[in-house]
């Protein structure tokens, strides 16, 4: 039986002891293990069901610990650092030995992540381990970002949830590779391109390409009702009446209230059992590219209407 608890040191004893436990960070809640043990790792693997090619972050205290892990670091990672660590930024560096193939996927590349939640940065300080921890999930599904709703993805599965309340950003870290000499954004999140190219200079953007981090699944985010992007929700809506639901982001004051609740929006209308949701994209600008990503890799196509009838496309 899967229990939320608020002690710390339960979740430390957890990790020490080889076993998994939810933990609450600033983005989204994670099943977090010590990333240095490879049966701990397993066991994240078999909770959420995940592919053993999908790879997990790294998540450390503080700067000291990147060359531990990591090594050839530029100078641009610890530059980034200063501006945004601790907090939801991802940095993809190649690896040391010391981590083991599981967590990079067989990939000679590790992701490093400070982050900002001062309970899970106590759970690394106090276990003195690295952290791995992805999305406290079902593979492949809606993130969770709060206990309740790591719960109903894991109870069972699971031990213990630490209860660090609702997370303040609501979608997973960016993720920046600085492989082979050049800066790249893997994953769209809550720091973005702009705000990167502020300390770094112009960056590139890495859609598809073999995968080295997570968040690059074709699929992923996806609730079990079918979810459908539009420009015109409402016009489908009318169409579709009580079939369809619409997942509604023009009620959110700005992109950052979007991000904080998208995948509570998205949980909850899964939970009413529609035929399908439909969505409409942001205009992509700032943080809303992040927002579109998980959109668009949670979705089952696009859907408009063409002399009087709906179509589906891919």
């Amino acid at each position: 039986m899967t229990k939320i608890i608020i002690d710390i040191d339960t979740a430390v004893r957890e990790i020490t002891e080889g076993n998994i436990v939810a933990l609450p960070t600033e983005t989204v809640y994670g099943l977090g293990a010590n990333a240095l043990n490879e049966n701990a790792v397993v066991k994240i693997f078999e909770a959420k069901e995940r592919p053993v090619f999908n790879p997990l972050i790294v998540h450390v205290h503080d700067t000291d610990e990147f060359e531990k892990y990591g090594k050839d670091i530029p100078d641009e990672v610890y530059k980034l650092a200063e501006r945004f660590s601790p907090g939801p930024i991802t940095y993809i560096v190649k690896k040391k030995s010391i981590i083991p193939d599981i967590v990079t996927s067989g990939n000679d590349s590790v992701g490093l992540r400070i982050p900002s939640h001062e309970m899970f940065r106590e759970v690394i300080k106090l276990s003195g381990v690295p952290v791995s921890a992805p999305s406290a999930n079902r593979s492949g599904k809606i993130s969770p970002t709060t206990a309740a709703e790591v719960m109903k993805e894991l109870d069972g599965k699971i031990d213990f949830i630490l209860d660090g309340g609702k997370c303040k950003i609501g979608i997973e870290s960016t993720v920046v590779s600085f492989l082979e000499n050049e800066i790249s954004i893997l994953r769209h999140g809550f720091i973005t391109r702009e705000d990167i190219e502020k300390v770094t200079g112009k960056i590139n953007i890495i859609k598809n390409g073999k995968i080295i981090s997570p968040g690059q699944m074709k699929i992923h985010y996806a609730p079990f009702t079918p979810l459908y992007i539009t420009e015109d929700a409402d016009e489908i809506k009318n169409v579709l009446k009580e079939r369809a639901a619409v997942l509604d982001l023009k009620k959110f004051a700005d992109k950052r209230e979007i991000a904080l609740n998208l995948f509570s929006e998205l949980r909850h209308l899964d939970e009413m059992k529609f035929e399908m949701i439909i969505a409409e994209k942001t205009d992509g600008e700032g943080i809303g590219a992040a927002i579109n990503d998980r959109l668009e890799r949670a979705s089952s196509g696009k859907i408009k209407i063409i002399n009087s009838k709906i179509r589906i496309t891919e």
